[in-house]
């Protein structure tokens, strides 16, 4: 498995913390897998899509629908 660049690392950390910046604003994340609100912060996952090289997409997606959304996306891909 190759290894992300260590110029990613910054932004993913920066992308984690605005998800729990707008959980903390806000008091729950949507849930990209379903649409439901997720209230409990411990049960979001965060998953990073890459966009580019250099960019990623963060979303939130509830712990229990975390591997099926996965999965999805990579779907699309084949």
């Amino acid at each position: 498995m190759e290894q992300p660049d260590i110029e990613m690392l910054p932004n993913r950390i920066r992308g984690m913390q605005r998800l729990e910046a707008l959980f903390n604003q806000t008091g729950y994340l949507i849930c990209q897998s379903t649409g439901k609100r997720i209230y409990d912060f411990d049960e979001i996952v965060a998953i990073f899509i890459p966009l580019s090289n250099e960019r990623d997409q963060v979303m939130a997606v509830h712990s229990d629908h975390a591997t099926a959304f996965i999965k999805s996306c990579l779907l699309t891909l084949t």
